[in-house]
Protein backbone atom coordinates (compact mmCIF):
# COMPACT_ATOMS: atom_id res chain seq x y z
CA UNK A 1 0.00 0.00 0.00
CA UNK A 2 1.43 3.39 -1.01
CA UNK A 3 1.71 6.19 1.51
CA UNK A 4 -0.14 9.40 0.63
CA UNK A 5 2.27 12.35 0.99
CA UNK A 6 1.12 15.25 3.19
CA UNK A 7 -0.20 18.33 1.41
CA UNK A 8 2.25 21.18 0.78
CA UNK A 9 2.77 23.38 3.82
CA UNK A 10 1.46 20.78 6.30
CA UNK A 11 3.57 20.36 9.45
CA UNK A 12 5.86 17.37 9.32
CA UNK A 13 5.22 14.70 11.96
CA UNK A 14 8.24 14.33 14.20
CA UNK A 15 9.35 10.85 15.29
CA UNK A 16 8.84 10.00 18.96
CA UNK A 17 12.25 10.25 20.67
CA UNK A 18 13.46 7.03 22.18
CA UNK A 19 15.20 6.93 25.56
CA UNK A 20 18.93 6.22 25.21
CA UNK A 21 20.29 2.92 26.40
CA UNK A 22 18.82 -0.57 26.63
CA UNK A 23 15.09 -1.11 26.95
CA UNK A 24 13.89 -1.25 30.60
CA UNK A 25 14.18 -4.70 32.11
CA UNK A 26 16.71 -6.02 29.61
CA UNK A 27 20.06 -4.92 31.06
CA UNK A 28 21.19 -5.30 34.67
CA UNK A 29 23.58 -2.37 34.69
CA UNK A 30 21.17 -0.02 32.96
CA UNK A 31 18.31 -0.95 35.29
CA UNK A 32 20.41 -0.55 38.44
CA UNK A 33 21.92 2.71 37.21
CA UNK A 34 18.53 4.16 36.28
CA UNK A 35 16.99 3.18 39.64
CA UNK A 36 19.94 4.59 41.61
CA UNK A 37 19.80 7.83 39.60
CA UNK A 38 16.04 8.07 40.11
CA UNK A 39 16.37 7.64 43.88
CA UNK A 40 19.24 10.10 44.21
CA UNK A 41 17.76 12.79 41.98
CA UNK A 42 14.34 12.47 43.60
CA UNK A 43 15.93 13.25 46.95
CA UNK A 44 17.98 16.14 45.58
CA UNK A 45 15.01 17.69 43.76
CA UNK A 46 12.69 17.41 46.77
CA UNK A 47 14.92 17.93 49.82
CA UNK A 48 12.30 19.62 51.98
CA UNK A 49 9.70 16.89 51.54
CA UNK A 50 11.98 13.93 52.18
CA UNK A 51 14.40 15.40 54.71
CA UNK A 52 11.73 17.06 56.87
CA UNK A 53 9.81 13.79 56.96
CA UNK A 54 13.04 11.96 57.76
CA UNK A 55 13.87 14.40 60.53
CA UNK A 56 10.40 14.02 62.07
CA UNK A 57 10.42 10.23 62.04
CA UNK A 58 14.10 10.05 62.95
CA UNK A 59 13.46 12.24 66.00
CA UNK A 60 10.48 10.12 67.02
CA UNK A 61 12.64 7.01 66.71
CA UNK A 62 15.36 8.51 68.88
CA UNK A 63 12.82 9.53 71.52
CA UNK A 64 11.24 6.06 71.63
CA UNK A 65 14.56 4.21 71.67
CA UNK A 66 16.20 6.59 74.14
CA UNK A 67 13.31 6.53 76.61
CA UNK A 68 13.01 2.75 76.33
CA UNK A 69 16.72 2.14 76.88
CA UNK A 70 16.70 4.48 79.87
CA UNK A 71 13.73 2.63 81.34
CA UNK A 72 15.39 -0.72 80.69
CA UNK A 73 18.59 0.43 82.40
CA UNK A 74 16.68 1.62 85.47
CA UNK A 75 14.78 -1.67 85.64
CA UNK A 76 17.96 -3.74 85.34
CA UNK A 77 19.70 -1.77 88.10
CA UNK A 78 16.72 -2.13 90.46
CA UNK A 79 16.19 -5.80 89.62
CA UNK A 80 19.79 -6.86 90.20
CA UNK A 81 20.22 -8.84 93.43
CA UNK A 82 21.96 -7.02 96.25
CA UNK A 83 24.37 -9.93 96.68
CA UNK A 84 27.04 -9.55 93.93
CA UNK A 85 27.64 -13.33 93.98
CA UNK A 86 24.00 -14.25 93.54
CA UNK A 87 22.83 -15.32 90.09
CA UNK A 88 20.24 -13.07 88.42
CA UNK A 89 16.73 -14.45 88.35
CA UNK A 90 15.29 -15.81 85.12
CA UNK A 91 12.34 -13.44 85.38
CA UNK A 92 14.66 -10.46 85.07
CA UNK A 93 15.93 -11.62 81.68
CA UNK A 94 12.40 -12.42 80.51
CA UNK A 95 11.26 -8.93 81.49
CA UNK A 96 14.26 -7.37 79.73
CA UNK A 97 13.44 -9.20 76.49
CA UNK A 98 9.80 -8.19 76.83
CA UNK A 99 10.82 -4.54 77.14
CA UNK A 100 13.03 -4.79 74.04
CA UNK A 101 10.17 -6.40 72.12
CA UNK A 102 7.94 -3.55 73.25
CA UNK A 103 10.48 -1.07 71.84
CA UNK A 104 10.24 -2.75 68.45
CA UNK A 105 6.44 -2.62 68.55
CA UNK A 106 6.55 1.11 69.28
CA UNK A 107 8.82 1.64 66.27
CA UNK A 108 6.50 -0.23 63.88
CA UNK A 109 3.92 2.57 63.34
CA UNK A 110 6.72 5.10 62.86
CA UNK A 111 8.30 3.01 60.13
CA UNK A 112 4.95 2.25 58.48
CA UNK A 113 4.06 5.93 58.25
CA UNK A 114 7.51 6.80 56.94
CA UNK A 115 7.47 4.11 54.25
CA UNK A 116 3.94 4.96 53.16
CA UNK A 117 4.76 8.65 52.84
CA UNK A 118 7.85 7.90 50.77
CA UNK A 119 5.88 5.54 48.54
CA UNK A 120 3.25 8.19 47.94
CA UNK A 121 5.89 10.84 47.20
CA UNK A 122 7.73 8.51 44.82
CA UNK A 123 4.54 7.77 42.90
CA UNK A 124 3.91 11.51 42.51
CA UNK A 125 7.43 11.98 41.16
CA UNK A 126 6.87 9.22 38.61
CA UNK A 127 3.79 11.10 37.43
CA UNK A 128 5.79 14.30 37.02
CA UNK A 129 4.82 16.03 40.26
CA UNK A 130 6.68 17.37 43.27
CA UNK A 131 5.51 16.01 46.64
CA UNK A 132 4.80 18.32 49.53
CA UNK A 133 6.03 17.73 53.07
CA UNK A 134 2.60 16.47 54.10
CA UNK A 135 2.47 14.01 51.22
CA UNK A 136 5.91 12.65 52.15
CA UNK A 137 4.87 12.27 55.78
CA UNK A 138 1.84 10.01 55.36
CA UNK A 139 0.74 7.83 52.47
CA UNK A 140 -2.27 5.66 51.62
CA UNK A 141 -3.40 2.92 53.96
CA UNK A 142 -2.76 0.23 51.34
CA UNK A 143 0.98 1.00 51.47
CA UNK A 144 1.01 0.83 55.27
CA UNK A 145 -0.91 -2.46 55.27
CA UNK A 146 1.41 -3.89 52.61
CA UNK A 147 4.50 -2.92 54.62
CA UNK A 148 2.93 -4.34 57.79
CA UNK A 149 2.00 -7.64 56.15
CA UNK A 150 5.42 -7.94 54.59
CA UNK A 151 7.14 -7.14 57.88
CA UNK A 152 5.13 -9.77 59.77
CA UNK A 153 5.98 -12.46 57.21
CA UNK A 154 9.68 -11.55 57.13
CA UNK A 155 9.86 -11.44 60.94
CA UNK A 156 8.22 -14.84 61.31
CA UNK A 157 10.53 -16.24 58.66
CA UNK A 158 13.56 -14.78 60.44
CA UNK A 159 12.62 -16.54 63.66
CA UNK A 160 12.33 -19.79 61.67
CA UNK A 161 16.09 -20.33 61.34
CA UNK A 162 16.63 -16.98 59.53
CA UNK A 163 16.71 -18.35 55.96
CA UNK A 164 12.93 -18.14 55.34
CA UNK A 165 13.01 -14.49 56.42
CA UNK A 166 15.83 -13.78 53.99
CA UNK A 167 13.92 -15.44 51.16
CA UNK A 168 10.78 -13.45 52.05
CA UNK A 169 12.66 -10.15 52.11
CA UNK A 170 13.86 -10.79 48.55
CA UNK A 171 10.51 -12.15 47.33
CA UNK A 172 8.69 -9.02 48.60
CA UNK A 173 11.34 -6.58 47.38
CA UNK A 174 8.82 -4.83 45.11
CA UNK A 175 5.74 -5.06 47.33
CA UNK A 176 5.75 -1.45 48.56
CA UNK A 177 6.30 -0.05 45.03
CA UNK A 178 3.43 -2.21 43.74
CA UNK A 179 1.19 -0.83 46.48
CA UNK A 180 2.34 2.72 45.71
CA UNK A 181 1.26 2.17 42.11
CA UNK A 182 -2.23 1.14 43.22
CA UNK A 183 -2.20 -2.57 44.11
CA UNK A 184 -4.00 -3.87 47.20
CA UNK A 185 -1.77 -5.34 49.96
CA UNK A 186 -2.24 -8.98 48.95
CA UNK A 187 -1.99 -8.20 45.23
CA UNK A 188 1.15 -6.14 45.88
CA UNK A 189 2.83 -9.15 47.49
CA UNK A 190 1.76 -11.35 44.58
CA UNK A 191 3.03 -8.86 42.01
CA UNK A 192 6.36 -8.68 43.80
CA UNK A 193 6.76 -12.46 43.85
CA UNK A 194 5.95 -12.70 40.15
CA UNK A 195 8.41 -9.94 39.26
CA UNK A 196 11.15 -11.49 41.39
CA UNK A 197 10.64 -14.89 39.78
CA UNK A 198 11.02 -13.35 36.34
CA UNK A 199 14.08 -11.31 37.39
CA UNK A 200 15.66 -13.30 40.21
CA UNK A 201 19.31 -12.53 39.46
CA UNK A 202 18.69 -8.83 38.98
CA UNK A 203 16.65 -8.63 42.18
CA UNK A 204 19.32 -10.38 44.24
CA UNK A 205 21.94 -7.93 42.96
CA UNK A 206 19.62 -5.00 43.73
CA UNK A 207 18.99 -6.40 47.23
CA UNK A 208 22.75 -6.68 47.82
CA UNK A 209 23.32 -3.13 46.56
CA UNK A 210 20.74 -1.82 49.05
CA UNK A 211 22.31 -3.89 51.83
CA UNK A 212 25.71 -2.30 51.20
CA UNK A 213 24.24 1.20 50.98
CA UNK A 214 22.27 0.58 54.18
CA UNK A 215 25.37 -0.62 56.04
CA UNK A 216 27.31 2.51 55.08
CA UNK A 217 24.51 5.06 55.47
CA UNK A 218 23.26 3.48 58.71
CA UNK A 219 26.57 4.17 60.41
CA UNK A 220 26.28 7.94 59.99
CA UNK A 221 23.61 9.97 61.78
CA UNK A 222 23.31 12.55 59.02
CA UNK A 223 22.54 9.93 56.36
CA UNK A 224 20.06 7.84 58.38
CA UNK A 225 17.16 10.20 57.67
CA UNK A 226 17.73 9.76 53.92
CA UNK A 227 18.16 5.97 54.05
CA UNK A 228 14.48 4.99 54.23
CA UNK A 229 13.34 7.28 51.37
CA UNK A 230 16.33 6.29 49.24
CA UNK A 231 15.52 2.61 49.78
CA UNK A 232 11.85 2.96 48.78
CA UNK A 233 12.67 5.19 45.81
CA UNK A 234 15.30 2.74 44.57
CA UNK A 235 12.86 -0.15 44.86
CA UNK A 236 10.24 1.90 43.04
CA UNK A 237 12.72 2.65 40.27
CA UNK A 238 13.61 -1.03 39.89
CA UNK A 239 9.93 -1.97 39.91
CA UNK A 240 9.22 0.41 37.03
CA UNK A 241 12.24 -0.68 35.01
CA UNK A 242 11.58 -4.41 35.41
CA UNK A 243 7.93 -3.79 34.49
CA UNK A 244 9.15 -2.42 31.16
CA UNK A 245 8.54 1.26 31.91
CA UNK A 246 10.98 4.14 31.51
CA UNK A 247 11.76 6.36 34.48
CA UNK A 248 11.32 10.14 34.15
CA UNK A 249 14.43 12.11 33.32
CA UNK A 250 14.66 14.28 36.42
CA UNK A 251 17.64 16.18 35.07
CA UNK A 252 15.42 18.17 32.75
CA UNK A 253 12.29 18.22 34.93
Amino acid sequence: MSTVPPPPGAPQQQPVPQAPGPHPGTDLGADLGAALAFAGRSLLRNPAAFLVAGAVYGLLTLIVVGASIAGLAVYMVNAMPSDPYAEPELGMFVAAYAIMFGILLLLVPIMLLWESGTGRAGELILEGGRPSIGQALVGPGRIMLTALLMGVIVTIGTFLLYLPGLVASIAFFYAIPAAARGASPVEALKQSVRLVRANLGTTIVAWLVLSVIGSVAGSLIITVIALVPFTILFQLGMFERLSGRELPDLRSA
